[in-house]
């Protein structure tokens, strides 16, 4: 079966010099919660305080274990991230994992008031 996990990796962010900080900064508007989405490329986001982050993906992974699945999937998640984190040049450590399966996300049918 194929199984697919939004994942969320939160982390905060270590040493970051004067440089790093100006050029995070300036790119705040194209990485706040607002262009938050799950995608198989990930979404980098983090807070004007340059204290957090996130990285949102979207990962999907075809073990015959539901259990198995999320694991791997959180696994890759946190190497992308890792990623990253290092391609743009920035220090991070990792604080949480989560993953939501969405072949078990139950959708409501919308009530009229």
């Amino acid at each position: 079966m194929t199984w697919n996990f939004r994942i969320t990796v939160r982390g905060r962010f270590a040493a970051l010099d004067e440089e790093q900080h100006r050029s995070l900064r300036a790119a705040q508007d194209d990485h706040d919660m607002l262009s938050a989405r799950f995608s198989p490329e990930g979404t980098f986001l983090y807070t004007p305080e340059l204290v957090n982050y996130q990285h949102r993906f979207l990962v999907t992974s075809d073990e015959a274990d539901r259990d198995d699945a999320e694991t791997l999937a959180s696994i890759r998640a946190e190497e992308l991230s890792d990623a990253d984190l290092a391609a743009r040049g920035l220090v991070g450590r990792v604080v949480s994992v989560s993953a939501v399966c969405l072949e078990e996300v139950k959708v409501r049918p919308r009530t009229r008031s």
